[in-house]
């Protein structure tokens, strides 16, 4: 039981700060970077993520100069491959348990 909550409690925290990175390095580019936005299509709410993540916003936002931003996307990115690694190895983990048990 004690595992499960450690676990869980864990999980919590890397999804809700990959989350807290996210919107933070959205909001830098929206505040920081007006034109790239604007290019963007002023996306609002659920569209945002899409965006980002599209080849024509990937372009964009690979040519930002932007300190501040670009530090906000490899704190983004650090953030989301953290949070998968805890992911795939409980899952890895998991699994070699219910094998071995």
């Amino acid at each position: 039981m004690l595992v499960s909550i450690v676990l869980v409690s864990i999980w919590a925290f890397l999804m809700f700060r990959s989350g807290v990175a996210e919107y933070k390095y959205y909001q830098s580019v929206k505040t920081l970077e007006p034109k790239v936005w604007e290019q963007l299509g002023s996306p609002k709410h659920f569209k945002i993520p899409i965006v980002f993540v599209s080849s024509k916003g990937s372009k964009l936002l690979r040519g930002i100069s932007n300190e501040t931003v670009c530090e906000f996307a490899n704190k983004h990115r650090q953030a989301g491959i953290q949070f998968l690694a805890y992911v795939a190895f409980v899952l890895v983990a998991s699994i070699v348990y219910f094998k071995i048990a």
